[in-house]
């Protein structure tokens, strides 16, 4: 839906008492200059004051606020240089500036709205100068002023998930694009029958915003957890969850391709349940029983599938969470470095990038409590005697976690054993104990015969020699000797 303005949001805007740093009106246009650097004053003010938009409105009187209507056309405007107005300001104002014109009439009155969105991330500059607002006027912002300061701290932790999908929609149209009974279900409670409360309750969880001219917008975390279509939303699109099957080890050929357009509240189950579909399955005997089961674990799957859409950077739009299915594999991708070194996942403290977003899935029971996660993933695969899980993590390639499947410690390389050695130990730190030659063997699932303890000995030493293990207490004798990750 295209935004509109309309004249409700104008009396709103002249009912404040005097302009503000984030309301500026005119009567009349007179200099594209001053229309620069008010787009970077205003977006930047609208950041510091924590408001999604600012406004100029032209065709208001500065002083009484008496709407006395306006001459002035930007499309017809000319800057410097006989420029159109709105190409000028494009070449002046910097790229991260998201500005709209709009034209409102009232009676014979007609009225334009400059609505300014909040600078995210870095300030809006005007012919590389930063602008703010001090009170009504439009002032330079001082290099390595305190204002300064404050504004970058409050630039750099506004969270993706506060950002705008989509403006100006009564609580009918939210209703056509948010699936609001199934999140209030998913949450535990039950969906107010009035829709005034609903909404109330909506904007409290910051799933919706209300605007200044009494409409709703949906926002961003709105948007991604429970949207019924993510599609619908233009800066959304590259968000849906996507499930790729390949034929055998290989990508040459495409045995599936699902793309789940849902929010991530309504889409996380059924692309676990269409994943664990997918996986090959095998016979297992248990005692005098024979079970059919996934070559790989459940509860890793899950998990997993939960961190690619969790953990992914949302600003990064040319690519989206993606899970590939191979015969001996599965492997889980997401744009974004990690926020910890990999090595650390397991024992680091947690970090997200999406905090609201975790928090609500996780109150809907669809992932982990934080941090503890990647000890269910290495459980798994020490449980099934599996190689280790392998991570890849980088600014341009995003992170990649592979599983494996087999579980035969003679058919995995050094490099792998060694890489498995290294989550044993971080593993059991977390439960507050160390690797010893009794707990490895048994997470390779071999015995207590001399050459399985004469094997793992040797992987002891070479993780040793490697720098990924040390000694807890170097004095204990060599028959008691427990082993920690080389941070510890």
């Amino acid at each position: 839906m295209v935004p509109v303005v309309t004249i409700e949001l104008i009396y709103q805007l002249v009912g404040y008492p005097h302009e503000t740093e984030w309301i500026e009106f005119k009567r009349n246009y007179k200099d594209a200059v001053a229309v620069g650097r008010d787009i970077s004053a205003l977006a930047n003010a609208a950041a510091y004051h924590d408001r999604p938009f600012a406004y100029k409105i032209w065709g208001v009187d500065d002083e009484t606020h008496e709407l006395v209507g306006t001459d002035f056309q930007p499309l017809g405007a000319k800057a410097h240089g006989n420029q159109d107005l709105p190409i000028w300001l494009k070449q002046h104002v910097s790229a991260n500036a998201n500005y709209q014109f709009f034209s409102v009439e009232e009676g014979s009155k007609r009225f334009v709205v400059l609505r300014i969105a909040r600078a995210a991330y870095q300030p809006v500059r005007f012919e590389s100068h930063t602008y703010i607002r001090e009170g009504s006027a439009t002032t330079p912002l001082t290099v390595g002023s305190e204002k300064e300061a404050e504004l970058w701290r409050r630039l750099q932790r506004a969270p993706f998930e506060e950002g705008i999908a989509e403006e100006s929609l009564s609580f009918e149209e939210v209703k056509e694009r948010l699936a609001i009974s199934e999140y209030f279900e998913l949450v535990g409670m039950r969906r107010p029958q009035d829709d005034a409360v609903a909404a109330e309750a909506l904007v409290r969880q910051e799933l919706l915003a209300v605007q200044d001219d009494g409409l709703f917008a949906i926002t961003n975390l709105g948007a991604l957890l429970v949207a019924r279509h993510l599609g619908d939303f233009p800066t959304l699109r590259k968000r849906r969850l996507r499930v790729v099957a390949f034929q055998g080890e290989g990508r040459t050929d495409i045995a599936n391709d699902v793309t789940f357009d849902e929010g991530y509240a309504l889409a996380l189950p059924p692309a676990h349940r269409h994943l664990m579909e997918l996986i090959p399955k095998q016979d297992v005997h248990e005692g005098a029983f024979r079970r059919i089961r996934p070559i790989l674990p459940e509860r890793a799957i899950r998990e997993l599938l939960a961190n690619a859409v969790i953990h992914q950077d949302l600003h990064d739009a040319s690519r989206s969470p993606e899970v590939h299915v191979f015969s001996n594999r599965i492997e889980f991708a997401n744009p974004g470095s990690m926020l910890v070194p990999t090595e650390r996942v397991l024992n680091a403290q947690p970090k997200t990038r999406n905090g609201a977003l975790a928090n609500i899935l996780r109150q809907m029971g669809l992932c982990e409590e934080e941090g503890t996660g990647w000890d269910i993933v290495i459980e798994d695969c020490e449980a099934r005697h599996l190689v280790a899980p392998k991570v890849t993590t980088g600014d341009a390639e995003g992170t990649e976690v592979v599983l494996y499947a087999g579980d035969a410690f003679s058919r995995m390389t050094k490099a792998e054993r060694r890489l498995a050695a290294y989550w044993h130990a971080c593993l059991l730190l977390s439960h507050d104990s160390a690797l010893t030659n009794p707990s490895l063997r048994e997470r390779f699932g071999l015995t207590s015969e001399k050459k399985d303890v004469v094997a793992v000995s040797r992987l002891i030493r070479e993780c040793c020699e490697e720098g990924l293990l040390r000694e807890e207490d170097p004095d204990v004798g060599r028959r008691h000797m427990r082993y920690v990750p080389f941070w510890a």
